[in-house]
């Protein structure tokens, strides 16, 4: 199995925020983790690591957070 096919295999469940890969050299798992980003097939937050379609479908824990306070109605309006 290549290494993308693994990438894309432990990402299929949903975002990560650390992506870690038994025997893989560290410098190799960042630069194809460059490329797919590139390529659009993930996408690489500071918080989390997802599928690219993922990416509308899932927020980061950040982004929800946000959300939620701007969609509630201000206080004595």
């Amino acid at each position: 199995m290549t290494l993308e096919s693994r990438i894309l295999q432990q990402l299929g469940a949903g975002p990560v925020r650390k992506l870690t890969l038994d025997g893989v050299d560290p410098d190799e798992l960042a630069l194809t983790l460059k490329f797919m980003a590139a390529r659009r097939q993930i996408c690489m937050r500071p918080d989390q690591i997802s599928l690219y379609w993922h990416r509308h479908m899932i927020l980061s824990p950040m982004a929800a957070r946000v959300r939620k306070l701007e969609a509630r109605p201000a206080m004595g309006a």
